[in-house]
């Protein structure tokens, strides 16, 4: 199903794969419980948010190239404000953290070559958050650009959560592993993000379909990608940028999907 809230503008021609800066600040995590976990001969240490009250839910955040860092922290207490356990997901591994966009650029693109890589280090962390917090009901992921790629390719291999959102996804170019996909997932993109064009994510969108995954795609016609970021400039020539024209709506949506899961 595919939701325009208005006319879509002429997308972006379809380009290769783009790498970027989505924080203005690159500032380190200095918050958040460490929850610590091995795979592939690797330890991570992913960042627990809890809810003040009863755990509603339970979500894996996947961040940017830039991993966990200020702004994921930020959406992880967000997300806990409405009774999710969140853990933020280490996809680098352990006392890695992400200053430059060099050295953003060389960890994100080994996950990129090696997705089955990506896949198993996202199933490593949603185990062990379950370990930590069996009493959520159910549990969802989101992934933001980098992110979107990595819950994407864990849902390939594991159908660990109940329900997936995937924002401004990085997205791959598709192929058939993708029809082995069946847990919901709801995409949120501009038409003018060319990380992932319109028409490689409209693609992946129709092959779930195909296939009857409950699979939506709302398109923002003129967001650009990582337009749900309030720390990006939201003026210039640049493809990248917050949208406060959607990014309300966009997290709202998100929401609403989430709350809405059941186990």
């Amino acid at each position: 199903m595919l939701n325009h809230p208005t006319v879509p503008a002429t997308a972006p021609a379809a380009s290769g794969d783009i790498l970027m800066s989505e924080t203005a600040t690159g500032q380190l995590a200095t918050s958040g419980q460490p929850l610590v976990y091995r795979e592939g001969g690797i330890d991570f240490s992913g960042r627990m948010v809890m809810p003040d009250g009863t755990v509603r839910g339970g979500l894996i955040y996947v961040p940017d190239w830039y991993g966990i860092y200020d702004y994921p922290l930020a959406e992880a207490r967000r997300f806990a404000s409405l009774g999710f356990a969140v853990m933020v997901a280490d996809v680098y591994g352990a006392g890695v953290r992400i200053t430059s966009d060099a050295q953003a650029t060389q960890a994100s693109q080994f996950l990129r070559d090696n997705p089955r890589t990506a896949s198993r280090r996202m199933q490593a962390g949603v185990r062990a958050f379950r370990d930590v917090v069996p009493e959520a009901p159910f549990l969802a992921a989101v992934g933001f650009s980098l992110g979107g790629f990595c819950v994407l390719e864990m849902l390939r291999d594991a159908p660990l959560v109940h329900g997936a959102v995937i924002l401004s996804g990085a997205l791959g170019q598709p192929d058939g592993d993708y029809a082995a996909i069946e847990t919901p997932i709801r995409f949120h993109h501009g038409t003018r993000d060319v990380v992932a064009d319109v028409a490689r994510v409209t693609k992946i969108v129709t092959w779930l379909e195909a296939k009857d995954c409950d699979c939506a795609l709302t398109l923002y016609a003129g967001a650009k990608h990582a337009f749900t970021n309030p720390n990006l400039p939201s003026d210039g020539d640049g493809w990248l940028g917050y949208d406060a024209r959607y990014a309300g709506e966009a997290n709202a949506a998100t929401e609403s999907f989430l709350l809405s899961l059941k186990g």
